[in-house]
């Protein structure tokens, strides 16, 4: 798929990583890499925003996972590896999406 108005894509982009903010987390003020979040050899485009601390534990969920980022010899391959990579990604947003959800119920407090 092409980027209708790469502009703007950029534009985005750059002001969600000057925002500072982890895209699992939610924390500010920590230094946010852009994570490839399928493999930067499956995909060098699919990235997402993450502070040091949730970028490498997503890495280490990878690495049990057995989702080798490295270049694949095929691209039935590549495509396995890509689809692990970013199912690993995914299930750690949809467990941050929960808690968020579980903070919304929460009664909330008066100062």
């Amino acid at each position: 798929m092409m980027d209708e108005k790469p502009i703007e894509t950029a534009r985005r982009r750059t002001r969600r990583l000057q925002q500072g903010r982890c895209l699992l987390c939610g924390r500010t003020g920590f230094l946010i890499e852009d994570d490839h979040t399928a493999g930067q050899n499956h995909d060098e485009f699919l990235t997402a925003p993450l502070c040091i601390a949730c970028h490498a534990m997503v890495t280490e969920f990878r690495r049990r996972a057995d989702a080798d980022m490295r270049r694949q010899p095929n691209s039935r391959l590549t495509v396995e590896c890509a689809l692990k990579a970013t199912a690993v990604f995914l299930r750690m947003l949809a467990d941050a999406m929960y808690r968020w959800a579980e903070l919304l119920s929460e009664p909330e407090t008066m100062p």
